[in-house]
């Protein structure tokens, strides 16, 4: 239960921050630990918008770190690094949190506390599935399973890409779609639209990858068991591009940015959901 709450906190955390970044509220408390010098802050939207990023960090850091206890005392061998390792990040993610604000939300910064919040986010999903009882914990990339370990970390690289396109200002460099500035390849690829050009390419690749993956589940038995898994990306997959040209065409959209990292996150987590099982079943 403890596992289920983090997991469920630490989404509701990311998409949080999201919406914070898309209301532009990143610096409504402008100092850190405190907000504006006071445990309770001044109330005014923009200020609790940002506060409660804050507050529900907090919550989600105890839960964490008790689940971390939970799986230290159930692993056994190295694999009570992976424990160690979520508490060690989450740690470094609350200074990191602390320096962004103070530093008044560099773009480098900002995008890598996002991306040491998904690695969490992952450790804690890893976590989840493998108990160290019913469920021993496995590292294996080897085989067919291995593609959906590669398949996660080329997920894991556009949700950081697309935060710093966010960040860096790129979220309009193209905005029209499926063109770039009336361009197939844009003629000048560099800066803001080089950062979100690579971003909808690196989405396409995706796409062709979990497409030719399923096409393959119906003629390999291999790859014929993780079929669900690759159904569930794919529609996952197109509601993401939906959700991405809305984000486009609605010129960043606070709500409609927040469900598509909502999506990102369900893309993410099944692709490993099918790496975790594939190590799994390939132990037994």
């Amino acid at each position: 239960m403890i596992g289920k709450i983090a997991l469920i906190l630490l989404f509701i955390l990311l998409i949080w921050g999201n919406l914070v970044a898309g209301l532009k509220v990143g610096l409504a408390c402008p100092d850190w630990p405190l907000c504006y010098g006071q445990v309770i802050p001044p109330f005014r939207w923009d200020i609790y918008t940002e506060f409660m990023h804050r507050v529900i960090g907090g919550v989600t850091s105890i839960f964490v770190i008790i689940f971390s206890y939970q799986r230290f005392r159930s692993y056994s061998g190295t694999s009570k690094f992976v424990p160690v390792l979520i508490v060690l990040l989450l740690l470094m993610q609350i200074v990191l949190g602390g320096i962004v604000v103070l530093l008044e939300l560099p773009v480098d910064l900002t995008t890598f506390h996002f991306a040491n919040a998904i690695v969490i986010f992952a450790l804690a999903l890893y976590m989840m599935y493998f108990d160290g009882v019913d469920r021993k914990p496995i590292f294996s990339i080897s085989g067919y399973k291995g593609i959906f370990f590669f398949l996660g970390v080329l997920v894991f690289l556009q949700a950081v890409l697309g935060a710093y396109v966010r960040h860096s200002g790129s979220g309009l460099a193209c905005p029209d779609f499926p063109t770039c500035l009336g361009y197939w390849i844009p003629p000048e690829l560099s800066g803001l639209i080089l950062n979100h050009f690579v971003h909808r390419a690196l989405a396409y690749l995706i796409t062709l990858i979990v497409a030719i993956l399923l096409i393959a589940s119906y003629i390999s038995s291999s790859l014929n068991k993780y079929r669900l898994e690759l159904l569930l990306l794919i529609c996952f997959i197109v509601l993401q591009i939906l959700l991405g040209v809305g984000v486009v065409l609605t010129k960043l959209n606070f709500a409609i940015t927040a469900l598509h990292l909502s999506v990102a996150l369900l893309i993410f987590s099944t692709a490993l959901y099918a790496w975790f099982r594939g190590m799994r079943e390939s132990s037994v």
